[in-house]
């Protein structure tokens, strides 16, 4: 029997796939170079202004959470592999600023940067308000360029979520906030799991109705956090903020989850009625 002889079409697009794994490898090298670079950069200034000891652990947590960061991208790299996208877009790597920032954020865990006052007690405020900030920023850039990605998407929902955990954490550790608010940060992965674990069991999942109030209360969550990180906030009134912001979001979290269990139903709507005027019931 004789090879098949390949056709100059299929050579070519064997050679278009390679060259682009070629590209897609250069171009998250030259990612990764550039937040290694600039973690570098940051240390050395943080240790002009904590000491070698502190910035040390800085260093030592800000690594782990940008692996966290960086095991992210790839998962959800490879899970939308088929829809054949671009991953190192202008928005995409907006999106992936703003985790890098909340890895940033995270290194602050045992940093008493909050007593230290100065520049140093500002810094966490200052990079989680401009993560919080970017995530405007990004899904704007891709509507108005043309380049909205599935991969794009499942970031800016995983490095959310990352933020209201390790944001928290971070201001419950310096005494900003009470530690129960940890549960914001863990909600979102509780919901999830949840879902997955009725669908495990085989039980209906309901679709989740629209509602602007879950970006508006994610939204206000972040700039509470923001704000909490800073000196501008005492612990009283850190204590009363979470009770306030906290208590919406994760009240909005269960009564999604009587939605996705079919304990709540949103009954049709008469055509014209906005979303302001639908109406819910409990199922029987």
């Amino acid at each position: 029997m004789t090879r098949a002889s390949t056709t100059p079409q299929s050579d070519r697009s064997a050679q278009s796939i390679r060259d682009a794994r070629r590209r897609r490898r250069r171009s998250a090298l030259v990612v990764v170079t550039t937040v290694l670079v600039a973690t570098a950069l940051f240390t050395v200034s943080l240790t002009g202004l904590v000491g070698t000891d502190e910035a040390g652990r800085w260093v030592v947590f800000a690594a782990a959470a940008l692996i966290a960061v960086f095991g992210t991208f790839a998962v959800h790299r490879t899970a939308t592999a088929h829809h054949s996208e671009w991953p190192f877009g202008v928005a995409n790597l907006v999106t992936l600023a703003r985790g890098v920032l909340v890895a940033w954020v995270a290194g602050f865990l045992l940093v008493a940067w909050a007593a230290r006052g100065g520049v140093v007690a500002w810094l966490p405020g200052l990079l989680y308000g401009a993560a919080a900030a970017l995530d405007a920023v990004d899904g704007t850039l891709a509507r108005r360029l043309g380049r909205e990605t599935a991969l794009g998407a499942r970031l800016d929902m995983a490095y959310d979520a990352f933020g209201l955990f390790v944001a928290p954490l971070v201001a419950a550790a310096a005494g900003q906030v009470p530690w129960w608010y940890l549960s914001v940060g863990v909600a979102r992965y509780v919901f999830v799991a949840g879902i997955r674990l009725r669908r495990y069991r085989g039980l209906a999942v309901a679709d989740l109705p629209p509602r602007t109030s879950r970006r508006v209360l994610a939204g206000l969550q972040m700039a509470f956090v923001a704000v909490a990180l800073t000196p501008v906030v005492s612990p009283a009134a850190g204590r009363v903020g979470a009770a306030l912001f906290g208590g919406a979001l994760l009240a909005g979290f269960a009564r999604d989850w009587l939605y996705v269990s079919g304990r709540l139903v949103e009954r049709t709507r008469p055509e014209g009625e906005s979303d302001g005027d639908a109406d819910e019931s409990l199922a029987d």
